[in-house]
């Protein structure tokens, strides 16, 4: 069976870069290491990204419970963007089939953005609140460690001032709204993470939370990750 890392947090919170570090410390110690959204990341081409994702998106469409997520998310929740009631649903089907794969795969297996991010990215720009109750409420794509990266709004905003391309709907919106939003999006980060506490029983992940500007804190995760496998 296979152990399930999960990095979740605001955007520009640094989970990309600190997940890339902790796949290597793990591997540097022997731990065999994956990192599990790699092929759909920016290394790959737009061509073979949305090749992977289309498949993707067929697998986890036939996943227990994959109708009703969509159908929750893309229609029931009044997603503010019409890109959104098709990008949320289609997004949660690929990571929730990731984590269900790999759950089943020996080794370590990382994701820079799993269910609980996907369920926060709904959540943020939904009208019903009810989308957070449908979140973490299947044990298959639960991560057993959740990384929860904090960093301060303040750098936050500095981060995404200084993006170039565009990797985050925030970095579209003044500077005010991105306070807004991200102060907004913490208090849904705290309340998805105490509901996947508490609501999980005995299945219930660890969460780790780390500092997204310390420069340990690859190695103290690699660590809680090594003593759990």
């Amino acid at each position: 069976m296979g152990y399930v890392v999960e990095f979740c947090g605001l955007p520009a919170a640094g989970k990309s870069t600190l997940a890339r570090a902790v796949v290597a410390q793990l591997r540097l110690r022997g731990v065999p290491t994956t990192e599990v959204m790699a092929t759909l990341g920016p290394d790959a081409s737009r061509s073979a990204r949305l090749a992977r994702k289309v498949m993707a998106i067929g697998r986890g469409a036939v996943e227990p419970g994959a109708v009703a997520v969509a159908l929750g998310v893309g229609l029931r929740s009044g997603q503010q963007d019409v890109r959104d009631q098709v990008a949320r649903p289609a997004n949660l089907l690929v990571v929730r089939h990731a984590v269900r794969r790999a759950r089943r795969r020996p080794g370590v297996h990382v994701l820079d953005q799993g269910p609980l991010q996907e369920w926060w990215s709904a959540a943020l720009r939904a009208d019903d609140a009810r989308v957070l109750r449908q979140s973490g409420s299947d044990p298959a794509e639960r991560a057993h460690l959740l990384v929860r990266v904090d960093t301060p709004v303040p750098v936050l905003l500095a981060r995404l001032a200084e993006r170039g391309p565009r990797q985050s709907r925030l970095e579209a919106v003044e500077p005010d709204q991105q306070r807004r939003d991200l102060e907004r999006g913490e208090l849904l980060l705290d309340s998805l993470s105490d509901q996947l506490v508490h609501s999980s029983g005995p299945e219930r992940p660890g969460i780790l939370r780390v500092d997204g500007r310390d420069p340990a804190a690859a190695e103290t995760i690699a660590e809680v990750v090594a003593a759990n496998v």
